[in-house]
């Protein structure tokens, strides 16, 4: 038997030391009664009756693309017409405040790129494959739907561009210009939010010609440079850190439950 699903949550984990984790507040809004355990995945997909199926990648963008081909390459699920939706948390500039909500119109691969000990260059062998231009008019729509989701924070705020996706934690002024930097090499800057799987999931989906199903939301956890007196270490293991982790998860989680429940049936 093959199940079909509607749509389809990748969160990025369940269990990160004492982080909340990306998949409670899917578990608490839905039950997922099936379960299926694919090769190639580290846990079982699960899915509610409704076709809405859950499954983390793991973190980083190898593991996001394993688990995404796995995914479209099994004979037991079919992702024809499915909404495929990467829901997790991000860092983001100072300019954006904690808890906002961003809705992906395309994914930078941070990595694609030459460095050298005092500056970086374009890497003249991938002809751009780490850009990945997500489908306007879903895009538009899911921006649509989760302006109508009220978030939670004081300052929170839905927004729409670009996610700046690599496989380094990185924290700190010299690397957000460089950050820029590289947005800017795909007319994509200003990048709004950074993260560590989506580019690994787009490519995977754009392998299978299957891009247009696909979209990340993401919620800001904290901010990718230092705001106050303390050093990059300080600032990026600081407790705000932590305490953005529940407020992003929370409102991205919010929009992308509003985004699937408004899905014709």
């Amino acid at each position: 038997m093959t199940v079909g699903l509607d749509a389809l949550i990748l969160p990025a984990f369940t269990d990160l030391g004492e982080l909340p984790a990306e998949t409670a507040p899917w578990e608490q809004a839905y039950e997922f009664t099936g379960e299926i355990g694919l090769a190639g995945l580290t846990q079982p997909l699960r899915y509610t009756e409704d076709g809405l199926g859950i499954v983390p990648t793991g973190v980083g963008k190898t593991a996001a693309a394993t688990t995404t081909t796995a995914l479209l390459t099994s004979p037991k699920i079919s992702l024809a017409d499915t909404l495929v939706l990467s829901v997790g948390v991000a860092g983001a500039p100072p300019s954006i405040p904690v808890g906002s909500v961003l809705v992906s119109d395309c994914i930078v691969d941070w990595d694609d790129k030459c460095r050298f000990p005092d500056e970086i260059a374009a890497n003249p062998y991938t002809e751009e494959q780490g850009y990945y231009k997500l489908d306007p008019g879903l895009v538009a729509e899911i921006e649509r739907v989760g302006s109508a989701v009220t978030l939670g924070g004081n300052h929170s705020r839905l927004l729409r561009g670009t996610n700046l996706c690599g496989d380094e934690l990185w924290h700190g002024n010299t690397l957000a210009e460089q950050a820029d930097w590289v947005a800017a090499q795909y007319d994509a800057a200003p990048y709004r939010v950074t993260e560590m799987e989506d580019a690994g999931t787009a490519g995977a989906l754009a392998r299978f010609d299957r891009l247009d199903s696909y979209c990340a939301i993401r919620g800001v956890s904290n901010h990718d440079r230092p705001t106050g007196a303390k050093s990059p270490r300080e600032s990026f293991f600081g407790d705000a850190f932590e305490d953005g982790f529940g407020l992003a998860i929370d409102n991205a989680v919010a929009v992308a439950q509003r985004v699937v429940e408004d899905l014709p049936d």
